[in-house]
């Protein structure tokens, strides 16, 4: 979906472009440093939690000025001006205020700790880009997979092979997953979240767009974004991180689309950050807004120029994967991914059917800088999810693909925990079906969560005997394959069809572990068996050439 991330928060952005109304105005105040914090780096229990800390440890994240809160002193002479303080960024060392007194506007440009501000514009509604299809609409698939009733779930989580991993227990089981989004109905009543909160696994809900009074009475959009992850309703839904703990953060203004809610963005994510969780997924994008004069241009979609893409990479830089959907444009004028899905570090989440097959909609790359985008697809066309009424159903748009992935993450991180952020979303990446022949619709394609484990963890019980894999398999003849019996050296390597008719045979250089296989491209379709010959031993897999 297209909706919210707007704020550009770009200093960069000449002062003129923003409008001069101040009615009901709302500002982001740039801080000039951080003098007079009460904080301490030598004391960052009192800012982060101890999960937060420890996830930087694990991963060897040093902590910095840029953890540290925003300076109390200026925060309370911003109050004693008149100012209403609205939140506060630490990784931008920033300030959201209100304020309806012109007078006091033009002032803060002479106040030495403010390096910058910028305007609000005008709200209109706008309108989530995605559908729920009339219930008798769907068809009924209920049986048992892998000790799991995935119910109408099935085709969703099997063809990524997230089944694969709920097999061996890996359900998301002490990982934490902040969803960022714009409303989450009824998420306290409906059945299919009643595990989630009789567990103890609904960690906190947080309202930083304050559109509300009852957190759970504004848009099901992030309601059905969490079903696809948390949902447990046996034999018609569950989720792809059943037993994973969550945040629900609304940043969200449903009615508008405004660079404001790109600053609240950022609040929530540093929250996510602090709180301590693992993951983030948002189903959310911003490329243009209420205001003309405020919209991106495809060049801006470069990992690097908005607000909320800045922030999706600090939350990466801080030991967090970052699950975006990638936009529902595809078909529309705009056509490309939408920010913050064009971060470097972001896993950006393509759509498709159930079959594998792009859905039109789904926003294509590459990036302006020519980067790969979207990086992985999954289910996003007709995905089922609980809807607004608290049904199982069905709906549409890179809104709900994304959140399928990001409950895969919290399944595969769970086979490994010791791993980096980079090293899980790298495995990810690398098990997709076109990870060497990716494009703009597809990106690296659908990954593959049972080679993603071997991938990230070669001692996983599922390959404790060693041996060879092919990497992605299917795939179109070019592939790798890895061996954690032959780190490095040259090994002989043969390929036979089916029928045991050599296909190539030749020397290759492992290197780490792997070696890439080119010369099958254009040998033709079907299975092929693969043997790797070293130091007298013999290590055999099979690959499928599509």
């Amino acid at each position: 979906m297209r909706k919210l991330l707007a704020i550009s928060f770009l200093l960069l952005i000449p002062f003129y472009l923003f409008p001069q109304n101040l009615a009901n105005g709302k500002y982001w105040i740039a801080l000039a440093d951080k003098v007079g914090t009460e904080y301490s780096l030598a004391n960052p229990s009192a800012f982060l939690s101890q999960r937060s800390l420890d996830r930087r440890a694990k991963q060897k994240i040093s902590l910095s000025q840029e953890d540290l809160p925003v300076s109390t002193i200026y925060l309370d002479s911003l109050k004693n001006m008149g100012l209403t303080i609205l939140g506060a960024s630490k990784w931008f060392n920033a300030v959201i205020v209100e304020t309806y007194d012109s007078l006091l506007l033009d002032t803060l440009d002479r106040i030495s700790f403010v390096s910058g501000f910028h305007y609000k514009i005008p709200r209109k509604k706008t309108n989530y880009n995605f559908h729920f299809p009339d219930r008798t609409d769907i068809s009924h698939e209920n049986r048992q997979i892998s000790g799991l009733e995935y119910g109408r779930s099935l085709a969703q989580t099997t063809i990524m092979k997230g089944n694969s991993l709920h097999d061996l227990g890996y359900l998301g089981n002490g990982f934490q997953i902040a969803v960022i989004d714009g409303g989450f109905y009824r998420a306290n009543i409906y059945p299919a979240f009643d595990s989630l909160w009789d567990e103890g696994r609904l960690l906190a809900h947080r309202d930083f767009s304050r559109a509300a009074l009852d957190f759970f009475s504004t848009s099901s959009h992030g309601m059905s974004v969490l079903s696809t992850m948390a949902a447990n309703i046996p034999g018609e839904i569950i989720g792809t991180a059943p037993k994973a703990s969550y945040y629900l953060l609304k940043s969200e203004i449903v009615e508008s689309e405004t660079p404001l809610e790109e600053a609240l963005w950022v609040l929530a994510a540093e929250f996510a950050d602090s709180a301590g969780a693992d993951i983030i997924n948002s189903s959310l994008g911003y490329s243009v807004f209420d205001d003309p004069a405020l919209n991106y241009s495809y060049s801006d979609m470069d990992g690097k120029t908005t607000l909320v893409t800045r922030a999706a990479e600090k939350a990466f830089s801080k030991g967090i994967v970052v699950v975006i959907s990638a936009g529902n444009e595809g078909n529309k004028a705009w056509k490309y991914l939408t920010a913050p899905s064009d971060g470097p570090n972001v896993l950006s989440i393509g759509a498709t059917d159930t079959l594998g097959v792009v859905a039109a909609f789904s926003s294509r790359g590459p990036s302006p800088d020519m980067r790969i985008k979207p990086d992985i697809l999954a289910v996003g066309s007709r995905t089922t999810v609980v809807n607004s009424s608290g049904l199982v159903s069905q709906g549409s748009g890179t809104s709900f693909a994304a959140p399928l992935i990001a409950g895969m993450v919290a399944c595969l991180w769970e086979t490994a925990p010791e791993k980096t952020n980079y090293e899980v979303i790298q495995a990810i990446r690398r098990s997709a079906s076109h990870y060497y022949n990716p494009n703009d619709s597809s990106g690296y394609g659908m990954p593959n969560f049972l080679t993603a484990m071997f991938l990230l963890n070669t001692k996983s019980p599922l390959f404790s005997n060693s041996g060879l894999i092919a990497i992605p398999n299917p795939n179109s003849g070019r592939f790798e394959l890895f061996s954690d019996s032959i780190s490095d050296g040259e090994a002989s390597i043969t390929i036979s069809s089916s029928t045991g008719k050599p296909v190539f045979a030749g020397t290759k250089a492992f290197s780490g572990g792997f070696v890439r296989i080119d010369e099958m491209e254009g040998k033709g379709k079907g299975l092929f068996l693969i043997v790797a010959r070293k130091d007298g031993k013999e290590y055999f897999t099979k690959v499928i050439l599509l």
